[in-house]
């Protein structure tokens, strides 16, 4: 295998700037480093897209913030939430802004990223509980978030853990009766948190301590990791699920994550595109800005969202 062009310097890039032990840090210094990454790997937000921030108070945790992106174009009025990665335990709605904001500028939607208390101070079900109240919360009543969009026609997005996150809520919705969900996008989803128990293969930007430590913070208690709300792949139920636009990276050690998955789904009758994409790391979204092939794995996957949400089926390469 062989790295796709500028994924080679993209990766030099993100080590410079996130040390390859960085997992081994205080927690707190492990954000700080993760964020700064918006800084290393500048990406201009599109100047046509607005952003607010807003908040859901849930059960007893605190309340559950979001932040919506209006895009400058009208696409259709489908509604994409985006759940961020970093294992559950780094990232912000900062470390992923100009990522979402493109995602509206490209699809034309209102894209929400979902926002969650992190483990390991808010180890699983929290954060995925958080995503769910927020997301049910803004197809509940779209106006009191100031939204005209469709209920009817919501996609669930996101990248490695944000994947899980997406898949999950796929799950949830369909086991809790709702809300009905159009379609699910995903690029690297880690579906099977009882292989990194006690570590595992490195890969070029994610390594087996890393994944460890992860599932140990999301998943304390050892048994947790095979829940199937966790670990789909082991005992979840496939039915039901919506259309799916999956993403599997070759140098990416959660690829046959991606393709299981996608043959699950399209065994239990769901339609799913599953996109192997050459020569890529792990969730190379930040890339997009320095590897055209990036940049060209992140539009088709903006054109795959829309599509799920009955959108415009292709996006103009414009934009």
């Amino acid at each position: 295998m062989a790295y796709a062009a500028g994924i080679a310097e993209f990766v030099d890039k993100v080590n410079a700037a996130l040390p390859p032990d960085f997992y081994t840090y205080p927690v707190e210094r492990q954000r700080a480093l993760y964020d700064s990454l918006a800084e290393a790997l500048p990406i201009p937000v599109p100047a046509s897209v607005t952003w607010r921030d807003a908040t859901v108070e849930h059960q007893d945790r605190p309340a559950t913030r979001m932040r919506i992106y209006q895009p400058g174009w009208h696409g259709g009025d489908g509604v994409i939430f985006y759940v961020r990665g970093g294992g559950f335990v780094i990232g912000s709605l900062t470390s992923h802004h100009s990522l979402v904001a493109e995602i509206a500028d490209r699809t034309g939607l209102v894209t929400v990223a979902l926002d969650f208390g992190m483990a390991p101070e808010n180890p699983f079900p929290g954060p995925v509980e958080d995503c769910y109240a927020g997301m049910t919360a803004v197809l509940a009543d779209p106006a009191a978030f100031g939204l005209s969009v469709d209920p009817a026609a919501a996609v669930v997005a996101g990248e490695s853990s944000g994947a899980n996150m997406a898949v999950v809520l796929s799950m949830m919705a369909r086991d809790r009766g709702g809300p009905a969900l159009r379609g699910q996008a995903l690029i690297s989803p880690v579906l099977d948190f009882t292989r990194w128990r006690h570590g595992g293969e490195d890969a070029p930007l994610l390594s087996g301590g890393e994944m460890e430590f992860y599932t140990a913070c999301y998943c304390p208690d050892p048994e947790l990791a095979a829940d199937p709300y966790v670990s789909p792949l082991l005992e979840g139920k496939f039915h039901d699920l919506p259309p799916a636009y999956v993403v599997g990276c070759e140098m990416d050690s959660l690829r046959v994550d991606a393709g299981t998955y996608a043959d699950l789904l399209r065994a239990n009758g769901t339609p799913v595109e599953h996109v192997l994409e050459a020569g890529m790391v792990h969730a190379p979204v930040r890339a997009r800005g320095m590897s055209e092939p990036a940049a060209d794995m992140v539009r088709r996957f903006c054109a795959a969202a829309a599509a799920l949400a009955g959108g415009p089926e292709a996006v103009s390469d414009a934009r």
